[in-house]
């Protein structure tokens, strides 16, 4: 491990942001919004996910070659680091309803104990961070689902301090379809590319129809992710999808102050129902009203033209 690593120093900006450093690289948490829609194309912010931003000497470093960077005994060090940088900005975010998505690796964790000790330290920073476990959603990243004792275990421990359950780029091959029935996430994140395939043929857009439908019948939240254009927003509405990611509707930024003047969360009124903020982004019409944040499916829109998804840019 290198010097000055065992213990996280985070510093904190006048924004109230958090930084943090590992060896010669700068770490800042970046927050890609996480959006539902209704039928009137109304947006609201659901989620965010997490994403590192790395800089040495000033100059940015893409996570790819950063965690490549990473000395191995290092490794669930850095993974841990990063999330509790996130958390910690999620806490000052001063949203009060939209949850965090953040990753897990499960091939980094040896045993059960080394389990339980980094869910300990994550319930700890997330109670100080000001949040619930159920606020946070704990993405399962594929490269982890090599030992199945492992991996269950982190699962079951997450999902037993209330954490919330994703798995990532679902494709609907006997792997993926394996891996959500042993694992019952919460979440499951549909895999843009695999999408955009099915959304070439009529045939294939109605079974992608069906089995959005299936999975939300499980109680099972749908996510497609790697949204670029606006017409795969409009798709989206009409195969059902729950919720929606993507350069079409926000781009990650590292300090996410502008996601509130345009998304602002609504506020409870004294009588307790949600007031609509006064600004908020409608397709193809801004500003206007938006719709009330919802932990629940919204309903799908009558059906409008589908179109093919767009290149998956990350």
């Amino acid at each position: 491990m290198m010097a000055g690593q065992r213990e996280p120093h985070f510093l904190q900006d006048d924004r109230g942001f958090f930084t943090t450093s590992y060896g010669p690289f700068v770490l800042r948490s970046a927050f890609q919004p996480i959006f539902s829609q209704n039928d009137e194309g109304h947006l609201t912010i659901e989620a965010f996910e997490a994403l590192i931003r790395a800089q040495q000497d000033g100059k940015p470093v893409s996570p790819p070659r950063f965690f490549s960077m990473v000395e191995k005994a290092d490794a669930l060090m850095v993974d841990t680091l990063c999330r509790e940088l996130h958390i910690r900005n999620m806490g000052n975010l001063g949203r009060l309803k939209a949850r965090l998505f953040v990753n897990f690796n499960p091939s980094l964790f040896d045993d059960i104990s080394s389990i339980d000790a980094e869910i300990d330290r994550m319930v700890d920073v997330t109670v100080r961070a000001g949040l619930r476990p159920g606020r946070v959603v704990c993405e399962i990243t594929e490269q982890g689902s090599g030992d199945e004792k492992v991996l269950n275990g982190l699962v079951n421990g997450l999902r037993s301090r209330l954490f919330k359950i994703a798995v990532d780029d679902f494709g609907a091959d006997d792997s993926d379809s394996k891996r959500v029935d042993e694992l019952r996430p919460d979440v499951l994140k549909f895999d843009a590319a695999w999408v955009r395939r099915f959304t070439e043929t009529t045939a294939g857009m109605g079974l992608l129809k069906m089995m959005v439908a299936q999975f939300i019948e499980r109680g099972i939240t749908v996510l497609f992710e790697g949204l670029e254009e606006e017409h795969q927003i409009e798709f989206c509405q009409t195969v059902g999808v729950q919720l929606m990611q993507g350069y079409a509707l926000a781009r990650p930024e590292i300090v996410p102050r502008t996601f509130d003047d345009r998304f602002p969360e609504p506020v409870l009124s004294q009588a307790g129902d949600s007031q609509r903020p006064a600004q908020a982004r409608v397709l193809q019409r801004e500003p206007a009203v938006a719709a009330p944040a919802s932990d629940l499916p919204i309903r799908a829109a009558p059906p409008r033209r589908a179109a093919t998804f767009g290149k998956r840019v990350r």
